[in-house]
């Protein structure tokens, strides 16, 4: 019989603090964001790892005290704290703003529609001190189902050893807190879309490799949680097109070449689909273009700067490259002595299990399967 074992506060204020678990989210979304606390609380930790909250949106002073007092009852075995991001709301700003909160090494992004599913962090760790990769993400699985939503079938990758290289899309993202400042944080022209897209571009094109841990541990993503500040939002076209506009002007991606043959086809093929729906014709096309010209004229001194730093980029690899073997072990070879100051402010002290210790169980999604919350879950 397994024994449940997790890590208590006595136990966390003993270890030193090496992850920060960093939640961005918006009113009305409680409901997940508790299951998604809960999900973290069963996890195990062999370093400490605390837990930020932001609240993505502006709230009242009093919607602040309810939401604060709902929130922190549903951590007691790590800490949280919640913060109220009142400037920047877009989801880039929030982004950053979380950034700017984290303390620790490591930090963790983290959607609110998820739960963590297996030994998620022991094995992070391991690969993040066995590896050259400046990011890593996990599976990702549509509900209870056991059907895969990222990293998806479709998109080229490379594996080697444990790891998955390809770009790594958003939901649980882990990385080193330095490495993100040091290249710049987020792009702020991606205000509602493609953030990770271009970060994990950037970081590609500076050296430092980014895939997916493909086991040891996986998501839920839960897509029926209300008001999604990206599917449901007012004017979605306009973001998304404004992403590949300054994606396309930004990295010199603007002639249709072989070089960027696949972005020109992502476009045509999908992304104008995701942004307009059952609206895509060439007048919408048109019409949002012209809409967003104020904007691009505004923006176009950061735009053409921008353009002056990526051409400094050692490699030069074209949004949604298809990266070969060949080019990933070129980048593995330059990240190695890139990445090793940032291993260094790792801590390694108790992380890996001793032997005694039997490995967990999964009680929190156990509990769910064998509940009543599996219906809403699944609705």
């Amino acid at each position: 019989m397994n024994v449940h074992h997790v890590s208590s506060p006595s136990d966390m204020a003993s270890r030193p603090m090496l992850w920060t678990l960093s939640i961005l989210t918006i009113p009305g979304r409680e409901q997940y964001l508790i299951h998604l606390l809960q999900s973290l609380n069963e996890q195990e930790f062999y370093n400490a790892a605390c837990i930020t909250v932001v609240y993505n949106r502006h709230v009242s002073a009093e919607e602040e005290r309810k939401i604060e007092q709902l929130v922190k009852q549903h951590s007691p075995n790590l800490p949280l704290e919640l913060y109220f991001n009142q400037f920047d709301t877009s989801i880039v700003g929030g982004r950053n703003f979380q950034l700017n909160l984290c303390k620790t090494p490591m930090i963790v992004f983290i959607d609110d529609d998820i739960t963590l599913h297996g030994q998620i962090f022991p094995s992070l760790l391991q690969l993040f001190r066995s590896h050259d990769v400046a990011i890593l993400g996990i599976p990702s699985k549509i509900g209870a189902t056991e059907e895969q939503f990222k990293p998806r079938t479709t998109t080229p990758f490379v594996t080697i050893g444990d790891i998955r290289f390809m770009p790594v899309q958003g939901m649980m993202i882990a990385s080193y807190r330095k490495l993100l400042v040091d290249v710049g944080g987020f792009n702020p022209r991606r205000r509602y879309w493609g953030e990770w897209t271009e970060l994990n571009l950037r970081l590609w094109r500076w050296g430092y490799p980014t895939g997916y841990m493909m086991n040891n541990g996986f998501l839920r993503h839960w897509e029926d949680a209300p008001d999604s500040p990206t599917r449901s939002l007012e004017g979605r076209e306009k973001h998304v097109l404004w992403g590949l506009m300054c994606t396309a002007l930004e990295y010199n991606a603007v002639d249709i070449t072989e070089a960027t043959e696949v972005f020109w086809q992502l476009i045509e093929e999908r992304y104008l689909a995701y942004s307009f729906g059952d609206n895509l014709s060439l007048k919408n096309l048109l019409k949002t273009v012209l809409e967003l010209m104020p904007e691009l004229s505004s923006q176009w001194s950061a735009i053409t700067q921008y353009q002056t730093q990526t051409a400094r980029h050692p490699y030069h690899f074209m949004p949604f490259h298809n990266f070969t073997e060949k080019e990933v072990q070129e980048v593995l070879t330059h990240a190695k002595d890139r990445i090793a100051p940032y291993r260094s402010d790792i801590l390694f002290s108790e992380t890996t299990p001793p032997a005694d210790t039997p490995r967990k169980t999964n009680r929190f999604w156990n509990f769910i399967a064998n509940t009543r919350l599996q219906r809403f879950f699944r609705r």
